[in-house]
């Protein structure tokens, strides 16, 4: 006879989600503990470590939840999607979550790399191919000519957000960075259209 196991109960997951965002602000990345999360979320640690096989496991959900993966954007112009994903891009780095949790979590995956699969694969990856998809519309619709690098266009991006995110003594993200940054892509795709979107935006936007 087969022994039906105990069935897991809704809710946990996102409670655990939950308790690691709320936590990460008070301690840190490097000060949470398993202890401190079950105890937020209100459950037990055989339970957590049913779903989770560390706190880092946790982490790309709580960004994909709060942030996206940008696979929904699609303004109808190249320079209209690059703008979206760098406000985005620049209100996750900009978020109190993201700074106190950044540091501390991209040292534990330097120490612990294998756990660092859910977060590339979970949330840093579509981000990422999705550059690829944003050009080639562009590229459809006779906005730019093929041959631009998604990967050094995503990093063109991302570079200067996370320096000014994660290095102390820096200027703040702003929408001065948002303009600058997209519009240094505009001009490495070779996109010669109309750019006055970036003179037309709010950062940060109401939550």
């Amino acid at each position: 006879m087969n022994r039906v196991g105990r069935p897991r109960e809704a809710g946990i997951d996102a409670r655990i989600v939950d308790a690691v965002a709320e936590l990460v602000p008070q301690y840190g990345y490097s000060g949470l503990t398993v202890e401190r999360v079950v105890k937020v979320a209100k459950t037990s640690k055989p339970a957590f470590y049913r779903r989770f096989k560390s706190i880092a496991d946790v982490v790309p959900l709580i960004l994909a939840s709060r942030f996206g993966t940008d696979v929904d954007v699609d303004t109808g112009s190249v320079a209209g999607d690059l703008l979206e994903i760098q406000i985005r891009q620049c209100e996750l780095y900009n978020h109190v979550l993201t700074r106190s949790a950044l540091a501390g979590f991209l040292d534990y995956l330097a120490i612990h790399p294998d756990d660092a699969k859910p977060f590339v694969e979970g949330y840093l990856a579509p981000r990422r191919a999705f550059t690829h998809v944003l050009l080639d519309r562009g590229v459809a619709r006779g906005e730019i000519p093929a041959g631009a690098d998604p990967a050094y266009v995503a990093d063109l991006l991302t570079g200067p957000v996370i320096m000014r995110g994660l290095l102390p003594g820096m200027p703040a993200i702003d929408a001065e960075l948002v303009r600058r940054t997209v519009s240094t892509v505009l001009t490495e795709i070779g996109y010669t259209g109309d750019r006055s979107m970036l003179e037309d935006f709010e950062f940060p936007r109401e939550a």
